[in-house]
């Protein structure tokens, strides 16, 4: 279950738990008598409405989970294809292994993503647009590449920046799926200047993020 998703069905479940209380209060308020009927059978009732959108919430907190567990797997394969790639295009000359290696571990995240998402709408056909078209444009430019003596290495460096932009722009659309927060202990000498003395006094080089 995506986030966008569980976050609709929760908001849902608040907004029901707070009618349940104006309705109960709207009852007892307006109901007039000794015997208060609607009232008694409102409070016998309540424990099965409470219930079911709770059952229903414990539901969906478990497909989420199950979800992001499915997703993280599939984030370490997808990192891993892509820094395959990546080093492939700085080999000199590579071989047909060391081809079909790196593409095999494209195809496989590519295919992957498939059981996480949908593909996109399109009113055209009922196949729909693949979700995350820079893996597949990524595979494309590793194939270009070739191997062995058909290498040309006059276009790896011009590759390797298009890959590095192809995954920049996708990863930062899947990691708004994941549930992340800001660490309670972090080392970033560009927010804490103080955590820059250990390259000051090592003459490290400190690199922009």
């Amino acid at each position: 279950m995506t986030k966008k998703t569980f976050q609709i069905y929760f908001i849902s479940a608040v907004i029901y738990f707070v009618l349940l209380v104006i309705i109960g209060i709207l009852i007892a308020v307006f109901e007039k008598g000794d015997n208060r009927i609607i009232f008694t059978t409102f409070k016998d009732l309540l424990p099965l409405l409470i219930s079911v959108p709770v059952t229903w919430l414990g539901f969906c907190m478990q497909r989420r989970s199950a979800f992001l567990q499915q997703l993280r797997s599939f984030w370490s394969k997808l990192v891993d294809a892509i820094c395959n790639s990546i080093q492939y295009t700085k080999l000199s000359k590579p071989d047909q292994k060391e081809y079909a290696t790196t593409l095999l571990k494209l195809s496989i995240a590519i295919d992957e993503i498939r059981s996480l998402f949908y593909n996109l709408p399109n009113g055209c056909n009922d196949k729909g647009f693949y979700p995350f078209e820079p893996l597949k444009d990524i595979y494309f430019l590793v194939e270009k590449l070739e191997y062995g003596d058909n290498f040309n290495p006059n276009i790896v460096d011009e590759t390797r920046g298009k890959l590095l932009i192809l995954w920049k722009e996708v990863r930062h659309e899947l990691l708004k799926e994941f549930e992340r927060e800001k660490p309670t202990f972090s080392h970033s000498h560009w927010v804490e200047v103080e955590k820059s003395k250990i390259y000051e006094q090592e003459e490290i080089p400190k690199t922009p993020s």
